[in-house]
Order: C-alpha cells, then sequence, then structure tokens
C-alpha cells in the first residue's frame, strides 16, 4: 500500500513538473478542429435569406434543416414598403406571400424577399431612410446551427442563439481575434458600429448520453387537415425522442376547431411542439366555415421563442437546481410546459424561483399521466403550468426547481431531459410555437473527474490538468471537488482524490 501511495504521489510530481514547464514555452496552439458526428451533414441541408432591399424589411427562417422537413420562411415589412415575392437565385417566384413553407431537400438553397419602396404608403418620407445599419456575421461550427443574424443599428441589442445537436458540448462565442464573448448558448449582443462577426463553437463530446442496448425505431407522424384553411410542421418517419413542431393557418371566412390525435381533440391552439413516443401518430388540423368569425393576427415567427434545458451534473443523492430556460422577445401570457425525467429522478413541486421578469402566475407542478409520450421505461412525465400572469421579454431562467438524483440511477453518463410538449399565448390571446432545446442530468461518482465511471490515475490527471491551466476536453467540476465545504478546485482535491483512490485500493 505504501508503494501504491509512493507511485501516486511521485505521478502527481511529474505532472506538476510537466505542466509548468508546458505554460512557461507559452504554448498556445490553434482551436482544434472538432471532430464532427459521422454522417451528420447528410441529413442536413442549409437555407440562406436575402433582401433585393436591406430597408425593405427583415426576413427569418434560415439556417440548416433536416431533409425532408417542413421549413417556414417569413418576411417583415418596414414602413413604406411592400412586398413583392420570394425568388430563387435564377428569378423564379416561389411564393407572393409573406411567409410560406416548403419542403427541405438535399442541396443548400437560397431565398430572395423582393421588397418596393412605396412613396404612397402612409407616413412615409418622400426618399428611403439613410440610417446606417450594419451586419452582425454570425458563424457556425458543425454540430450547431446559429441565428440572430443580420442588419442592425448601432447600440441595438441583439438576441443571439446557437443551437447544439444531439453529442456536442458548447464552448462559447469568439470574435475573429479570438476573444470569447460569452459561453452560454444564448445572450444579448450590443451591435458595435461598423459591425461584428461572431463564431459559436462547439466540440463532438463522446461522454453524451449513451444510447439503450434496443435499437431506436421511427415511427410514422401522419398530418392531414379538413377544408379551410393548412398546416405546416414535421411529417413522415421520426425517431423516438425527437421534438417537433406543428401549426395550423385558417384561410378567410374559416375558424380553427382544433389539433386531434389519433381521433380525440388534443389542443385547441394553432401551433404546439410534441416529443414522439412509442407509437406511430396521427394529428388532424380541423377547420369550419364561419364568415363572422373576426381575422387573427399573422403567427409571429418562430425564432421569437426558444425554450432551452440546461446540463447539470451531480452524483447519487444530490439534490441539484434545475430550470426551464426562455428567451423571449414579446410578452408571453398563461405556459403549460411538459418534461421527462428520467426514471428515479424526482422533481420537488413545492421549492421553486419563478424569473423576476413572469409576474402574477399561479403556477402549478405536478406528476403527468401519459402513456403516448413515455419514451423510456420507469421515466416520469411533469407538467409545469402558469396560469394568469405575464413575462416580459428577456433571456431567463423561467422558472427554477430542485430535482433529487437518486441512488439507484446509473452513474457514467449523462441522462436526457425532454421537452414533450409547449402552449403558450401571447398578450393578445393568440397561440404560438417556439424553439426548443432538451437538457441533460449527468451523474458521475465522486471523484470521477474525467467522467468515464471509475475512480483512478486517469481522473487525478484530469483535476491536475485542471488545476495548472491545461485543462482537458472532458473536466466534470461537480463531481471534482472532492473536499467537503469547500467550493474552490485546487491542490486539497488532489490530495483527497488521491487518498479516495487509495481507499479503493485496500
Amino acid at each position: 500500500m505504501k508503494r501504491i501511495r509512493y507511485l501516486l504521489t511521485m505521478a502527481v510530481v511529474l505532472l506538476m513538473s510537466s505542466a509548468t514547464t508546458y505554460g512557461q514555452d507559452n504554448f498556445d496552439p490553434a482551436f482544434p478542429v472538432e471532430p464532427g458526428a459521422p454522417g451528420t451533414d447528410l441529413y442536413y441541408s442549409r437555407i440562406v435569406l436575402l433582401r433585393n432591399i436591406d430597408d425593405g424589411g427583415s426576413v427569418s427562417g434560415a439556417g440548416r434543416y433536416p431533409i425532408n422537413t417542413y421549413v417556414n420562411v417569413y418576411a417583415y415589412l418596414n414602413t413604406g414598403y411592400r412586398f413583392i415575392n420570394w425568388t430563387d437565385t435564377k428569378g423564379n417566384e416561389l411564393s407572393t406571400s409573406p411567409s410560406f413553407s416548403f419542403l427541405n431537400s438535399e442541396s443548400a438553397d437560397t431565398l430572395i424577399a423582393n421588397y418596393a419602396f412605396d412613396p404612397g404608403m402612409p407616413n412615409e418620407p418622400s426618399e428611403p431612410s439613410t440610417t446606417l445599419y450594419y451586419r452582425l456575421l454570425l458563424k457556425e461550427s458543425q454540430g450547431l446551427s446559429v441565428s440572430g443574424g443580420g442588419r442592425y443599428l448601432a447600440g441595438n441589442s441583439i438576441n443571439c442563439y446557437a443551437y447544439l445537436e444531439t453529442g456536442y458540448r458548447f464552448l462559447g462565442w469568439y470574435k475573429n481575434d479570438g476573444t470569447k464573448v460569452s459561453g452560454n448558448t444564448s445572450f444579448s449582443y450590443v451591435m458595435p458600429v461598423d459591425g461584428d462577426t461572431l463564431t459559436a463553437r462547439c466540440v463532438f463530446d463522446p461522454g453524451m448520453p449513451i444510447e439503450p442496448g434496443d435499437p431506436i425505431l421511427k415511427h410514422n407522424i401522419s398530418v392531414t387537415c379538413s377544408d379551410g384553411g393548412y398546416w405546416w410542421g414535421t411529417s413522415g418517419r421520426v425517431l423516438e425522442g425527437t421534438s417537433f413542431s406543428l401549426s395550423a393557418s385558417r384561410n378567410d371566412g374559416y375558424e380553427f376547431k382544433g389539433w386531434y390525435l389519433n381521433g380525440e381533440l388534443y389542443t385547441r391552439l394553432s401551433s404546439f411542439s410534441y416529443t414522439v413516443g412509442k407509437e406511430n401518430l396521427n394529428f388532424y388540423a380541423k377547420f369550419e366555415f364561419n364568415p363572422a368569425f373576426p381575422g387573427e393576427p399573422a403567427m409571429p415567427a418562430i425564432s421569437q421563442y426558444s425554450y432551452y434545458l440546461p446540463t447539470v451534473n451531480g452524483k447519487p443523492g444530490d439534490t441539484v437546481k434545475y430550470a426551464i430556460n426562455l428567451v423571449n422577445t414579446e410578452v408571453v401570457k398563461d405556459l403549460n410546459i411538459r418534461l421527462t425525467f428520467p426514471a428515479g429522478v424526482v422533481v420537488d413541486p413545492d421549492d421553486y424561483i419563478l424569473s423576476t421578469n413572469a409576474i402574477g402566475y399561479d403556477v402549478t407542478i405536478c406528476e403527468a399521466v401519459d402513456t403516448i409520450s413515455i419514451i423510456e421505461e420507469g421515466a416520469k412525465l411533469w407538467d409545469f403550468t402558469m396560469i394568469g400572469g405575464e413575462t416580459s421579454p428577456a433571456t431567463q431562467a423561467l422558472l427554477t426547481f430542485n430535482v433529487f438524483i437518486p441512488d439507484t440511477i446509473d452513474t457514467g453518463h449523462r441522462h436526457q431531459v425532454k421537452i414533450n410538449q409547449i402552449s403558450m399565448t401571447m398578450a393578445d390571446g393568440t397561440a404560438v410555437t417556439a424553439r426548443t432545446r432538451n437538457g441533460l442530468i449527468g451523474v458521475f461518482k465522486l471523484g470521477d473527474a474525467n467522467g468515464d465511471n471509475d475512480v483512478n490515475v486517469g481522473d487525478l490527471v484530469t483535476l491536475m490538468s485542471h488545476i495548472v491551466g491545461d485543462p482537458t476536453d472532458t473536466f466534470i467540476e461537480e463531481v471534482a471537488n472532492v473536499t467537503e465545504g469547500d467550493t474552490d478546485i485546487n491542490v486539497g482535491d488532489v490530495v483527497n482524490l488521491m487518498n479516495i483512490i487509495i481507499d479503493s485500493e485496500e
């Protein structure tokens, strides 16, 4: 046993010496090439949106989309301009409607929104505005997509978003000179004079959730609608656990009556999000002729609202803080959010914190019963309902609550928390949909700093590398801090981790 302790001590000394020498050489490698998930580019293609007149308005819907899914694009008018049509780069007319939906193909596509200056429009000066707009260019790396780029006035706060694909870990937003601007996937950036370029970076993380042994199945999503309107969103063969959105719009003289799932009324909201369970799904949008029905305002762009869940790490027996995060550019009223938690994980329905931007809500947190949406054996559905208040525009942790990690849960990987359903309304009562991103709860043994589900010399190396400023790709800080009552990662944790390793060998 003394020999083991001696060898470990010598290893620590050598690591310290090596790491110190490494730092003295001013080693500063270029940002590493990020490995990609095999075959990722085979399933996505890029949609680029342009405008013939920059001052004519704004567009949304650009990005990378899965092949054979529907893409929704929107064109918005500035005062004094009228919308003409959408065309491709060859001038072929695609649509005369400011918003339309089309099926994504295997090749990248560029759409142009065409505007015309109309001096006869109300309250418009005789000449187009000469106000200077600057471009914010957002670049993405393999494993994520971004939104928020465009032309803006200097001094405006711009909401920038990065949407991670499964199996990737976010590193941050970087300027061209390598300066890190933010480590959050979504943040607000003040537009500088002359514009700027930001790159969102991520790495492929093999420590992301381990898939179950049984093959993941695809289920058929069929969508139909009655006369009097149209729908857009996802249909076809979709993987279990995949979230998608459906939206319905009525024609003049018709009233939307609701979405029906497998023959039963599911929701009266025109737009909603859903997560595929273990069964085929048949959605039906029902419209009824009603010429007296009042006109509805245009549906806001999907990018105005984003719900995302975080990655939180802990060890068996811990109670951790978890949050439902919301990015909204308009006031949101009533909300209902359904999440799936891994088997054994328990949500505290009584101890929660609301964002300061969310005022006047009656909050209810309760376990739900819905066999169609259950993916994993033993998983639990929880409903988070907020009624009677309003949430002002912000990037916020909308609702923070406690989650208990049981001693029986598997260690060594991250368990997914899924967004099953989101229903919400705007201030005028209009139902809207949103982007969503699932989250993770990582469960690791105390001392398992590298996340390999074992506590050994490898964790000691990972911990030392972190302390001397040469971090490895994977470092689980929450379980690397093995000193009780101490919140810092330091040499004391090295000593205590060494004792844990020695004790485990006895």
